[in-house]
């Protein structure tokens, strides 16, 4: 069972951020984030996505009893909703989004299978959440788009910028929380198709991240030190001194600085 009794505690950490800090742009700021946000919420009677193996496919065809909970257990990275994620002090959410090929029209998030949840409502739930704290910023990376048509592109971002609206914050805008507040600006889309991005200027190229894929906490610091000493992973427009990039360990994401 979860452990809800630190939900809460860290829910407006931004706002309390020392005066020094407020005018620091926010890819400067270490920002705590979670791997697979939306792998709380699976649908373990769903078909597996299409970009895992042929023969885990094949098997699960075969034998859905055993492989099913095998591939459940494996791909749910999360167990909190997106309302208590972000009440423990999430800021950088990944939305890993995807179509089920059965022909719904509608939008889900997938890990190995796919969620209950659809894009709309979790989305739809996250903005109510940002209503009730205002001085906190999130950044979405949303990426995979697996199955996902031109159309598909067109009506998520058309979505999300509804939804958003004047919460947005794009990349022409000043990156500081003082501005963010100034202006009503929470939430950052970055958006992982290039050319989805060259048509909508209220959204952020995809941010590029650090995976070390071992479990083991000496073998990820050892890596994301390496990593460090590089500098930041290289940017798709080098012109744009400012942008993120994601340090990512096995189920948790924080935001490099």
């Amino acid at each position: 069972m979860e452990d809800t009794s630190l939900v809460g505690g860290h829910a407006d950490w931004m706002s309390l951020l020392p005066e020094e800090l407020l005018d620091v742009p926010l890819w400067n700021l270490a920002i705590p984030g979670s791997h697979d946000s939306m792998a709380f919420c699976l649908d373990i009677s769903s078909p597996i996505v299409r970009s895992e193996p042929f023969l885990l496919r094949l098997v699960d065809r075969l034998f859905p009893c055993w492989t099913r909970p095998c591939i459940y257990r494996w791909s749910a990275t999360q167990q909190s909703i997106l309302r208590d994620q972000c009440d423990l002090g999430i800021r950088f959410l990944d939305l890993r989004i995807a179509k089920k090929p059965a022909g719904s029209s509608k939008l889900f998030f997938a890990h190995g299978i796919y969620t209950l949840m659809t894009v709309k409502e979790a989305l739809g739930e996250l903005d109510t959440w940002l209503d009730a704290h205002p001085k906190e910023v999130v950044i979405l990376s949303c990426s995979h788009f697996q199955s996902l048509t031109d159309e598909d592109h067109r009506h998520l971002v058309e979505f999300m910028i509804s939804l958003f609206g004047r919460k947005l914050l794009s990349p022409q805008d000043v990156s500081t929380l003082h501005s963010c507040w100034s202006k009503g600006q929470q939430v950052i889309v970055a958006y992982d198709n290039q050319q989805v991005v060259q048509q909508h200027p209220e959204l952020w190229s995809g941010i590029p991240y650090w995976y070390a894929d071992s479990p083991d906490p000496k073998t990820v610091i050892d890596y994301l030190d390496a990593k460090i000493h590089q500098g930041r992973p290289e940017l798709e427009d080098d012109d744009d001194e400012g942008a993120f990039a994601t340090a990512q360990m096995d189920r948790r994401a924080a935001t490099w600085t």
